[in-house]
């Protein structure tokens, strides 16, 4: 079974300005994902796509073969991951043989562990019917939820009390059929592993995620 790691790092950032080049003491988030993925792979089994020169020559220093940036139109901010997926899937297949399913590592969540990560293969290579996704919880069941209205607040008065999940960014397990036909890696029905550790589960989006990032290193 060809598997691919996938890790998408433009250079531009809404929130965090150059995010994938931010450190973590002496490491730069793209580099932590560059090197969990060859822990867990070959190294021609890695795709770092990237508009970033900078970016393909910190690639290029740990052993990757980039031959040549993403294309700018696939690089903007309203982009979407499957757009360049799709992308760079077609250019790794006119060079390697046929994909069968990529995982997604994305470099804003840089504490991974190599655990998790096998619990997550198992399941995927057990069911590769439906992507996989890892997720944390966020719970619903306060009796004192509030929501905004005009310039107060008040009372959230919600009959149904429920337990509800949000991705943690970490991974995205999918086969590239499902990819191509479904055009995205979000599904209707997912497969999913909870985490529940916290330094597993932060996805740096603002500067107050990357401060938290930086306090639990």
């Amino acid at each position: 079974m060809n598997i691919v790691y996938l890790i998408l790092a433009r250079a531009g950032s809404k929130r965090v300005k150059n995010k994938n080049l931010r450190k973590i003491k002496n490491k730069s988030l793209v580099e932590y994902s560059i090197e969990f993925a060859k822990k867990v792979s070959k190294i021609d089994k890695i795709i770092l796509s990237t508009d970033s020169e900078k970016i393909r020559k910190l690639g290029i220093k740990k052993g990757l073969f980039i031959p040549e940036l993403r294309p700018k139109k696939l690089s903007k901010s309203n982009t979407s991951s499957y757009q360049s997926a799709r992308y760079e899937i077609a250019r790794y297949e006119k060079i390697n043989k046929k994909i069968d399913a990529i995982i997604l590592i994305q470099p804003s969540t840089p504490y991974r562990s190599l655990r998790t990560f096998k619990k997550l293969k198992n399941i995927f290579i057990k069911d590769q019917s439906k992507p996989l996704i890892s997720v944390k919880k966020i719970s619903l069941r306060s009796d004192k939820l509030l929501k905004k209205r005009k310039n107060f607040i008040t009372s959230y008065d919600s009959k149904k009390k429920e337990t509800v999940y949000i991705p943690n960014g970490a991974y995205f397990f999918i086969s590239r059929n499902h990819l191509i036909k479904n055009k995205s890696f979000f599904s209707k029905k997912m497969n999913f592993y909870e985490i529940r550790n916290l330094k597993e589960n932060i996805d740096i989006d603002t500067k107050d995620d990357l401060f938290l990032a930086r306090k639990i290193f």
